[in-house]
């Protein structure tokens, strides 16, 4: 009796300890090996690694999440593009300096006003235009200031008589301001006859106007030296004008151009300061400005001298 209670309890330990349960399992990694049907993991308590390319989910049919580096999106290099546009572009330019090709073709009068400007200004501003400048007709006295005549190349003076520039001294202090810090000066027939008691301005220009003998008369003029100027007119030709006499001459004028019986100085060129100055006399009659040689041959040189410009 007692041996066979002995047997019985011999065999139930034996089946205990052969029980899968009673086995503690070691966690691993997972391969497709180890899956049992349906690709599930036969296993529990693993803690199973991911292969990017095994199968999971219901009968391995649903791509599992990919986990593979994103590809870094390449960056093309900078293409070089046009230049950036420069704000300051149209900033006013140094009055002196030779690239500036703006013109002011000032034709105001407060006292005797010509016929011819009108057709003067025409033809010197087609003659500019021509030779690459860019000239502007006005008679606005704001711009004989400092400011007001610094993006020009070149002012000229047409015919401009009386107060032109206004009354006082600004605008004649700032137009001697302009030619002796670079400028460029043009003067043509009267405007010799504007503020003649400015000492400041009739130095500039060079002379005073004092007067005429008649009216139109046809004399002849006789070029001195091969300044730009005169270079292209003959050595002497008659024409039909109004002949100044002047006062004040400034003995340092370079004249160019006598006319009439007693020589008379008609036109002239000087340096004053860093600037430059040329003067004619010529032009009362409009058909002179429609014709050669006065735009052409001896206005438009002369202007192109006093900006420094060859050609």
């Amino acid at each position: 009796m007692r041996a066979r209670f002995a047997l019985s309890i011999l065999a139930a330990w034996l089946v205990g300890a052969c029980s899968p349960s009673s086995s503690p399992q070691t966690s691993g990694p997972i391969d497709a090996a180890m899956t049992g049907s349906g690709g599930a993991p036969s296993a529990t308590g693993g803690s199973p690694s991911i292969d990017s390319g095994s199968a999971g989910g219901q009968g391995g049919d649903q791509p599992g999440p990919d986990l593979s580096p994103t590809p870094t999106p390449e960056v093309n290099p900078p293409v070089d593009g046009p230049p950036a546009v420069n704000d300051d572009a149209g900033a006013p330019r140094d009055a002196a300096a030779p690239s500036s090709t703006r013109v002011l073709i000032y034709t105001r009068t407060t006292g005797q006003r010509h016929d011819s400007i009108p057709v003067a200004a025409d033809y010197i501003g087609r003659a500019a235009k021509l030779a690459g400048l860019s000239p502007e007709t006005s008679e606005d006295t704001a711009k004989f200031t400092t400011a007001g005549l610094a993006p020009y190349g070149a002012i000229i003076l047409l015919a401009t008589t009386g107060e032109p520039f206004g009354p006082g001294t600004v605008g004649i202090d700032a137009l001697a301001a302009y030619v002796k810090g670079g400028g460029a000066l043009v003067g043509i027939e009267n405007a010799t006859h504007a503020y003649d008691t400015s000492d400041t301005y009739v130095n500039i220009l060079g002379a005073d106007f004092a007067g005429h003998t008649g009216d139109f008369t046809t004399a002849t003029c006789t070029k001195e030296g091969n300044h730009p100027s005169v270079a292209m007119l003959p050595a002497s030709f008659n024409t039909l004008d109004e002949f100044y006499d002047f006062t004040k001459f400034r003995m340092d004028n370079q004249v160019v151009l006598r006319c009439a019986a007693n020589h008379r100085p008609i036109s002239w060129y000087r340096e004053e300061g860093a600037g430059r100055i040329f003067y004619t006399a010529l032009g009362h009659a409009n058909e002179s400005w429609t014709k050669p040689p006065l735009v052409d041959q001896h206005v438009l040189p002369g202007l192109l001298w006093t900006m420094r410009i060859t050609r």
